[in-house]
């Protein structure tokens, strides 16, 4: 009974740290494009507000 329960227990920890693995990997990658949009967007109206600060 014991060795049956093992084996359970390892199938679903393997089992879960694979589509937790995946799931890391789609948030990784949201975040990733994320922080370069704000940073494309940082950097356009730095360039937008430094040419108008003059006036």
């Amino acid at each position: 009974m014991k060795l049956s329960a093992l084996a359970l227990f390892g199938a679903g920890y393997v089992l879960g740290t694979r589509a937790g693995r995946e799931r890391y990997d789609q948030i990784r990658a949201l975040t990733t494009r994320l922080a370069d949009r704000l940073e494309e967007r940082a950097e356009a109206l730095g360039a937008g507000g430094s040419s108008t600060a003059g006036h």
